[in-house]
């Protein structure tokens, strides 16, 4: 299962890291593919996580999720 997460405020590699790191903390999480100039993270699940707790993941670190689709 996969989740495509559009995200505001990234624009660096340094922003994607930080995405990065704090979505791969999430349990449940397989693999997150960053794209700085896209501003999309791919997340890959191996089981249901809620919407609500991929975007507080990424708004932790102080950006904005636009939308989330799979």
């Amino acid at each position: 299962m996969k989740k495509i997460l559009e995200i505001d405020g990234m624009t660096c590699a340094h922003c994607a890291a930080r995405v990065k790191k704090e979505l791969e903390k999430i349990e449940g999480v397989e693999s997150v593919e960053v794209n700085v100039e896209e501003k999309k993270a791919v997340v890959s699940l191996n089981t249901a996580i809620s919407e609500v707790k991929l975007k507080a993941a990424v708004e932790e670190v102080g950006y904005e999720v636009i939308k989330l689709s799979e």
